[in-house]
């Protein structure tokens, strides 16, 4: 009955966009609105897509992640994932594909390829952080794998003036990593320590002591706890098939590093950022998308001010640069 109301429901919503496009289409003509080929032929392939999308947003039979099933007979379950699923940001996750699949995936996909680590540990990072080397919660967690300064000192993750470890995504993702990988180990079951790595082990270690129950899908936890796990499940599902839910990119939209090269510099003294850039010949902001670890000074003061501090302390670093032909 609940599949049947929610068919229904998906195709008044996309009987209902089609018409506003005509109308609007119509009326666009009408007043004689410049409408542009390429204007009209972009509306409709997003009117396409959103069809797709309305169409096909509903979930496998079988579920896996991490290679534990997901339990969707448990009627909680299954609204928590379709919930997920029918507030599905579409726009967010094609931000989310472009970032991922060449800049991003294939150094995680290698590192638990090594560490023989499920695969759908790569979609942490995504609900995490968006892969957003700037992320930066409430709780000061930072990075893209959203370390609390205390659990990234813990996994080696060091930060000093105008540098984070946390925003370099090859040390934040082995440290990342490292931490599921305890936490799989204390509690047995990677939904559990998916679960650890947002609320914390002493969190989940209290919870399953008060319910006396490890199944992840039978504990009551903090809200956003509760949800982090589905999270990640519909991302897989989602980024692992997108045209099933309406995404259709081609290879030449996504994201890619240039070509680099790594260079160690070893400063003997405080240094500007911007005279090593310059010394590299690249552009400051190029130099920074490269090196998402050095942070630009923030605070109160003007920014004029505060570049003047953008210094990078003595010490031996790698800088990664756009390969010279």
């Amino acid at each position: 009955m609940f599949e049947k109301m929610l068919k229904g429901f998906l195709w008044v919503v996309a009987i209902g966009a089609l018409v506003a496009f005509i109308f609007l289409f119509l009326g666009g003509k009408a007043y004689g609105a410049d409408i542009s080929p390429e204007d009209l032929q972009n509306q409709i392939d997003e009117l396409k897509s959103e069809l797709a999308a309305l169409k096909n947003n509903k979930l496998p039979t079988n579920i896996e992640f991490c290679g534990e099933r997901v339990p969707q007979e448990r009627g909680y379950v299954r609204e928590r994932l379709e919930k997920e699923l029918l507030m599905l940001n579409r726009k967010q996750f094609i931000l989310y594909i472009k970032r991922a699949n060449y800049k991003y995936f294939p150094y995680i996909e290698k590192r638990l390829k090594e560490w023989k680590m499920p695969d759908c540990l790569k979609y942490i990072p995504i609900i995490e952080s968006a892969l957003n080397p700037n992320a930066l919660s409430s709780a000061k967690a930072g990075g893209f794998w959203q370390f609390i300064p205390g659990t990234a000192a813990r996994y080696g993750l060091k930060k000093n003036i105008n540098w984070d470890d946390r925003a370099d995504f090859e040390k934040a993702t082995d440290a990342g990593l490292n931490y599921l990988r305890d936490l799989h180990k204390q509690f047995g079951s990677w939904a559990l320590a998916i679960a650890a790595y947002n609320a914390g082990e002493d969190t989940i270690e209290s919870a399953i002591r008060i319910q006396k129950t490890k199944d992840y899908y039978g504990l009551l936890l903090p809200a956003e706890t509760m949800q982090y796990n589905y999270r990640a499940i519909v991302a897989y599902l989602v980024m692992s098939k997108p045209e099933a839910y309406g995404l259709f990119l081609s290879d030449g939209d996504l994201y890619r590093w240039p070509d680099i090269e790594e260079k160690q510099k070893t400063l003997s003294k405080p240094t500007s950022v911007f005279s090593i850039a310059q010394e590299f010949n690249v552009s400051m902001n190029e130099f920074l998308w490269l090196n998402s670890w050095i942070k630009v000074p923030t605070g109160k003061k003007p920014f004029r001010e505060r570049i003047k501090n953008f210094i990078l302390p003595k010490g031996t670093y790698t800088f990664k640069i756009p390969k010279t032909p």
